[in-house]
């Protein structure tokens, strides 16, 4: 992607932090945006255009008891998604590449949902890839938590609740074109469900024993096999978590800070990511705002950086 490619960016704030185990997810976006993503996004030739925060969403304290087997706090968090779906469709309308910044994974719902409903417009099937630490392919029944931000994926592959799936009236994400890469957390029933969905992960094991820019480029080959365009997921525990402190579901052995940019640098490069999400920044569990600074730096790599 040069810098004559850049399209104009719709930065979407989407201050939610009520479907993850953690407080402070909701103000992931501002420490993103402190840590310098305008003037550093600007630095590349990307023009930033700033839709703001959708409010507030966190964990109220005392929390209320869920049974077991139910998503939590599931009606609150799908009037946010809805009105955030809406934001991001608007951006799409108006020639702006919508880049959310979150809050929790379950943002990704939102910006999946307006994304499939602007391509379905279009006649277009797009792909996805899911770069994360963990497989978000729990439904309220298998979920150990009954966390919302561990189902996205599976919502957005037409499994689960049935109010999240009403997002997308337009059609679900098609399994077969769908990518999950650095995972290395995933629960037994999930499992199951990567199989039968067949999803094609790229485990840290895929990455040791072949390399960053194999899963990458294979990544890109079922995603985007004809250069469709595609969504990408991004949540920052995908690095490893001796590099990204300030996130709520840390996991150690992951994606180190160069793998993940020659990542982005080879997405970039394929001229066809269409959408962008980057999520569970968490500044009250984090080191001096360091893992907002690096998020800003991963965006410098998705948007076309390049040291010539």
């Amino acid at each position: 992607m040069s810098r004559k490619e850049l399209k104009q960016i719709a930065v979407i704030g989407a201050n939610v932090g009520i479907a993850s185990g953690t407080i402070g997810a909701s103000l992931g976006p501002d420490a993103i945006r402190l840590a310098g993503l305008e003037r550093t996004l600007s630095q590349i030739g990307a023009e930033l255009v700033d839709f703001g925060n959708q409010g507030s969403l966190e964990r109220p304290w005392p929390e209320p008891v869920f049974p077991q087997g139910t998503a939590r706090y599931l009606e609150e968090i799908f009037l946010f998604l809805e009105i955030l779906k809406g934001r991001v469709a608007r951006a799409f309308e108006d020639g702006f590449f919508p880049l959310v910044l979150g809050g929790d994974h379950c943002v990704a719902m939102a910006s999946l949902a307006a994304a499939a409903a602007h391509y379905h417009k279009k006649r277009i099937h797009p792909g996805l890839i899911w770069f994360d630490a963990h497989a978000d392919l729990n439904v309220a029944s298998t979920s150990p938590s009954g966390n919302v931000h561990g189902m996205p994926l599976a919502v957005s592959l037409g499994e689960g609740h049935e109010r999240l799936l009403s997002l997308f009236e337009h059609g679900f994400f098609d399994p077969s074109r769908t990518v999950l890469i650095g995972v290395r957390s995933i629960d037994e029933l999930e499992r199951e469900v990567l199989e039968e969905l067949g999803v094609k992960a790229f485990t840290m094991k895929d990455i040791d024993l072949h390399g960053m820019a194999y899963c990458t480029r294979e990544a890109l080959k079922i995603a985007s096999p004809s250069q469709e365009p595609f969504h990408l997921s991004f949540d920052i525990d995908g690095i490893d978590a001796r590099d990204v402190p300030g996130t709520g579901t840390p996991v150690l052995g992951g994606v180190s800070f160069r793998e993940a940019h020659l990542f982005l640098e080879l997405l970039a490069e394929s001229k066809c990511l269409g959408s962008m999400d980057l999520v569970e920044v968490n500044p009250l569990l984090d080191q001096g705002n360091r893992t907002a600074e690096v998020a800003v730096s991963m965006l410098t790599s998705a948007f076309g950086k390049n040291i010539c």
